[in-house]
This record gives C-alpha cells, sequence and structure tokens, in this order.
C-alpha cells in the first residue's frame, strides 16, 4: 500500500506541475497576444495618422493657390484666414489641427551664403537684427561670421568665424562643417557661438529656406524683422505696424501695403526715412511652413511641411517635410 499511496502522490505532483505550466503557457500567450492587439492597433493608428497629415496638408495648399487669385499681395490677415479655415478638424477618435507660419516674415538664414551675390547687405542686416533682439553686442560679427563659414564651401575662416579646423579640433565628438546651405535651423545648435540662449532669443525671428537671396514680405515681418532692415529705426518699424495692422487684436482692420511703391512712398513721406531702398523686400509670399498635429487616442503626430507658392501661377509645391521636429 505505501508503494500505491507514493505512486498516487508522484502522481499529483506531476498532475499539478502539468497544470502550472500549462497555466503559465496559457498567460504568456495571452500576455503575447495582447501585446500583438496592441502593436496592430498602434500601426492602424499610425497610418490612419499619416493620411489625417497628408489630407491636411493638400487641403492647406488648395487654400493657399485660393487666396492667391484674391489678389497679389499678403498681409496678416490672410494668414489668419488660413488659421480660420483649417486650425481644427475634428476626426473620430481625435483631432487635426494646423498652424500655418510664413517663412518670409523671418530671416533666412540661407542668405548669409556666399552665393548670394548680395551678401554684404544681408549680413549688415543680420547684424542689426541681432542687435534688435538684444543679443550681446560682443558676438554679432562673430556670430555672423561662424555662420558664414558654416554655409561657404571654402576652408578659409571668416575673421571671426571657424572653419573645418576648429570643429575637427573639439575634444568631444568633434565633427565636420556642413559647406552647404542649412535644412534646418537646429542645425544652429552646431555652429560656433550658437549657445541655447542665443538661439532661444532669436529662434522666432530666423528661418531657413531651400534658396538664396529671398526675401522679406513687409506685411507679416514682426516689428524687430522692419527695425533690421537698413535706414529703419524702432520707432520707424512701430509707426509701419500701426498704419498695416491697425488694431493688434483684430485682423478686420488690417490695411497692408499692395505695392513697394506705395510702401516707400510712406516710408520716404510720412515716416522722413532719406536713401531708403526696397532692395530685399516684397509685399507678397512664397514660402509658408506648416505644423500638422494629429492626435488619435493617446497617439500625437506631428508633420512640420515647408510649401512654396509660384507668385505667378500660384500653384503651390510640397517642397520639404519632416516629422517629429522640424
Amino acid at each position: 500500500m505505501t508503494n500505491i499511496n507514493r505512486q498516487h502522490g508522484v502522481a499529483i505532483i506531476v498532475a499539478l506541475l502539468v497544470v502550472s505550466l500549462a497555466t503559465v503557457l496559457a498567460v504568456s500567450l495571452v500576455k503575447h497576444l495582447n501585446y500583438d492587439i496592441r502593436r496592430t492597433e498602434n500601426i492602424l493608428r499610425l497610418d490612419q495618422a499619416h493620411l489625417y497629415n497628408a489630407n491636411a496638408v493638400e487641403f492647406s495648399m488648395l487654400l493657399i493657390e485660393l487666396d492667391r487669385k484674391n489678389n497679389e499681395y499678403d498681409g496678416l490677415d490672410d494668414i489668419a484666414l488660413f488659421h480660420e479655415q483649417a486650425s481644427v478638424f475634428p476626426v473620430e477618435g481625435g483631432m487635426v489641427s494646423n498652424k500655418l507660419t510664413d517663412l518670409q516674415s523671418c530671416f533666412n538664414l540661407n542668405n548669409l551664403s556666399k552665393t548670394n551675390t548680395e551678401l554684404a547687405a544681408y549680413r549688415a542686416q543680420y547684424i542689426r537684427l541681432l542687435e534688435a533682439l538684444e543679443v550681446d553686442n560682443s558676438v554679432h560679427v562673430a556670430l555672423t561670421d561662424s555662420l558664414i563659414d558654416w554655409l561657404d564651401q571654402d576652408d578659409f575662416p571668416e575673421p571671426r568665424g571657424a572653419e573645418f579646423d576648429y570643429y575637427i579640433g573639439l575634444e568631444k565628438q568633434p565633427y565636420r562643417t556642413a559647406n552647404n546651405l542649412l535644412v534646418s535651423p537646429s542645425e544652429l545648435r552646431l555652429v560656433k557661438g550658437y549657445t541655447p540662449d542665443i538661439i532661444k532669443l532669436i529662434k522666432d525671428e530666423v528661418c531657413v529656406l531651400p534658396a538664396v537671396r529671398t526675401a522679406i514680405n513687409i506685411n507679416t515681418a514682426s516689428n524687430k524683422m522692419l527695425e533690421s532692415i537698413a535706414n529703419l529705426e524702432e520707432r520707424h518699424s512701430e509707426q509701419i505696424i500701426k498704419r498695416r495692422d491697425a488694431g493688434a487684436e483684430s485682423t478686420e482692420d488690417d490695411d497692408p501695403f499692395t505695392s513697394l511703391n506705395i510702401f516707400r512712398e510712406y516710408v520716404t513721406g510720412t515716416l522722413g526715412v532719406n536713401n531708403f531702398s526696397t532692395n530685399g523686400l516684397q509685399t507678397y509670399s512664397e514660402y509658408f511652413l506648416l505644423q500638422t498635429n494629429t492626435q488619435l487616442g493617446a497617439g500625437e503626430m506631428k508633420l512640420f511641411s515647408i510649401i512654396y507658392r509660384d507668385q505667378s501661377s500660384g500653384k503651390t509645391e510640397l517642397i520639404r517635410q519632416t516629422g517629429g521636429a522640424l
């Protein structure tokens, strides 16, 4: 009987072990199944977000094209119109939001390329912009020279700039100069002298366009940007904005300059500015930045699109697109 009892005991233990293993296996299978389901849901949401973002970009491009048919100049009221018609779209399980920025209301950093035949004028304007933004006077020239060196294709540094030998000699993570146009404003972090504090001061007034010698739209430029224009002072920029925008709280009373001739007459006549030139200025915009943000459940996807609009035909073209961050 003792052997039989022992056999029964062993059988029970084996049965318990089998049940335990089966339970662990079942729990593991359920857990992996849940992971697979969640992963599939995430993939589907990601694809859905891509489609929502793509549709938002196409719709915004259509709005930008339609705007050119109304007039041949662009003011803050036009940008506000885009926001009003394309700011938020409710979708199943979330929403899609847009933010449109006029990229010709800011200084194009690629204008400091040596391929720009008007480099001297843009260099002087950039230094005036740094001054208007209250960047330390002692670094204005160094920041400008370093950026010119970063963009040019030679290895001969500007008087206060930095070239290949400086960057390759860094103790931590040395690298080479780009020797090409910037693709993103975030590249400034690699350029000598551009500390986080300085980038924070200038980030709202500078941008990167895939072109050289682009002009500033005087109808959308900020007071700091207007102040950087040759022969204009802070008091002039304030008067221009007052004449152009009227009430800052509303776009209904905006009165943008419809031509450069009207702007020149206002600056020289009303403001009394002598020797004023409209070189590097215009009353319309060709480049726009569209930030699209899709939220589905707890997930979120950002898309940055640079849109070009031909001034003559009004046709738009998507020329650059990045996800996550600009």
